[in-house]
């Protein structure tokens, strides 16, 4: 099987902008004649549910929970990054790109996280528009904090309950087109196969979890947002129904499974607890040179968890000097 990512030709700063352009447009007249099935309501399949239905297409939702706000996007604590530059401190799509691709270890495909980084200003006043609370300052403008290793403040957030904010400005906005009977949910519903015609995605077999009644649904594109694979961890803040059953399907019908598990594991899981302690502000090492070197940051707080996981497998089994051990980090006695 021949690997194509797609990525368009050109520069990197302008391969998808030119790449949208040369996209054939649908008549908004014809967009009522496509239909489109989405599975998962979590940000990714709800966002993309309430959106296509708002642009005209036929959507159908399904999810296995008893209701899209099950969706375990709500676990999602820290905040979302987006490069805006409120804070005027030098921060660009640029910039966001960089610390994108270094802080994935040089291993994402470049392009997309360009595009990622373009859209992320839209993603903000998309959020806005669907009535996520972010915080803000006391003049009323949205709020932003460092965060994740980054030495610019870019990330938005609404106090430790982003995942839940943003699932149900998500949440809000699919309601919404289903009143209006643009979207047809189905709750409680598990993706059972993956319907392939002509080598392309063109529906799905379904099973109701309360009666268990089998149905097939076609369409003309088929969404799958149904998240990673969290039970790949043994200690994990995952929820067990992270299985990936849908995207597992589908590779049996032929998709390519590039990277199952790419889903959030905390720190607290691990048995010692050595990322949140190595980003304390007073946290320091007997390689604190070394340390600071090798990590994405200067700033102690904002240290990545892969450095700081590194850098407590070099330290010495004895404090060093006036230091205890607490919370898995050396810390300043005093």
């Amino acid at each position: 099987m021949e690997l194509d990512a797609r990525v368009p030709s050109g520069p990197i700063e302008g391969r998808w902008e030119k790449s949208k352009f040369e996209m054939k447009l649908v008549n908004p007249a014809n967009k009522r004649k496509y239909h489109v099935i989405v599975v998962g309501t979590g940000l990714a399949g709800g966002a993309a549910a309430a959106t296509l239905a708002e642009l005209g297409y036929n959507v159908k939702c399904f999810c296995f929970q008893d209701s899209p706000r099950r969706a375990h996007s709500i676990a999602a604590q820290g905040g979302i990054n987006a490069a805006k530059n409120y804070q005027n401190d030098g921060d660009s799509i640029f910039r966001l790109f960089y610390d994108t691709v270094k802080g994935g270890d040089f291993r994402a495909r470049e392009s997309n996280v360009y595009r990622l980084a373009e859209i992320s200003v839209n993603i903000i006043d998309q959020a806005v528009a669907q009535g996520v609370p972010f915080a803000r300052e006391y003049g009323g403008t949205l709020a932003n904090r460092s965060f994740g290793g980054a030495q610019v403040s870019r990330t938005f957030y609404a106090r430790g309950q982003t995942g839940q904010q943003l699932l149900l400005g998500a949440y809000q906005a699919l309601e919404r087109q289903i009143s209006l009977g643009k979207v047809d949910m189905y709750p409680r519903t598990e993706m059972l196969d993956l319907i392939v015609i002509d080598g392309k995605a063109r529906g799905i077999v379904t099973r109701n979890l309360i009666t268990g009644e089998t149905d097939v649904h076609i369409a003309d594109a088929v969404i799958l947002g149904t998240g990673g694979y969290g039970n790949v961890f043994y200690l994990s803040t995952n929820a067990k129904g992270s299985n990936t059953t849908a995207i597992w399907r589908a590779h049996k019908r032929g998709a390519l499974f590039a990277n199952p598990c790419f889903t959030q594991i905390h720190p607290t899981c691990i048995p010692v607890r050595v990322a949140f302690g190595c980003r304390k502000r007073r946290a320091i090492t007997a390689h604190r040179r070394r340390f600071r070197k090798t990590s994405a940051t200067t700033i102690w707080n904002a240290n990545t968890r892969a450095s700081a996981i590194w850098c407590r497998a070099t330290w010495p089994a004895e404090p060093p000097s006036g230091c205890a051990m607490r919370d898995g980090a050396w810390v300043r006695r005093g």
